[in-house]
């Protein structure tokens, strides 16, 4: 495989964790560590402007995924926005994995690397309720299931408001009761 193959699948959430993410109702990922739409690059000198950008393709659908030869990855959507990802020299641009775990990646330099499917799929159920003091957030979620994942593995389904995700990613809890405080002083 050595394709991206989201066309005609419709952007179900977008996630931001240590890359940037849209998810798929087909159950495909696409990440990213840098990526364009229209003339704004995003990376992680601003990735919360970059959640913000991308939550505005949710539930459009792809109506095209290219892979140049040099390792840029395009995708358009029938809004008429377009995510492009070139190559970065130093580390992975973007990263595709499919309904059944294989993977695209595209390696510093543009250089295309292909996984196959895992033996098993089946990933572990995450736990709900509170999560544990001291554990950290480790992604942000918007749209179909959304919500904010734990590094105890729990997952507490809400909605994020953007303007403030930057008070949430990366923390950790501090207590747990009526709300859940992190280390920010954020109340969720």
């Amino acid at each position: 495989m050595t394709s991206v193959d989201v066309q005609n699948a419709t952007v179900r959430n977008v996630h931001l964790d240590f890359d940037l993410s849209i998810g798929f109702d087909d159950g495909s990922v696409v990440a990213f560590s840098q990526l364009d739409i229209g003339d704004t690059r995003f990376d992680e000198d601003n990735q919360f402007e970059g959640l913000r950008a991308l939550t505005s393709l949710l539930t459009t659908r792809c109506t095209m995924s290219e892979l140049a030869a040099d390792g840029t990855l395009t995708l358009r959507f029938d809004d008429g926005s377009a995510v492009t990802a070139a190559p970065r020299e130093e580390v992975e641009s973007w990263e595709y994995t499919a309904p059944d775990g294989a993977t695209v990646l595209c390696l510093p330099g543009g250089i295309i690397e292909t996984l196959d499917a895992p033996e098993t799929s089946a990933a572990p159920a995450s736990p709900t309720g509170s999560p544990a003091i001291g554990s950290t957030v480790v992604r942000i979620s918007s749209g179909e299931h959304g919500g904010i994942q734990f590094s105890d593995g729990t997952l507490l389904a809400t909605n994020v408001d953007l303007e403030s995700a930057y008070l949430v990613l990366r923390e950790s809890v501090v207590r747990a009761g009526r709300g859940i405080e992190l280390s920010s002083g954020h109340v969720l």
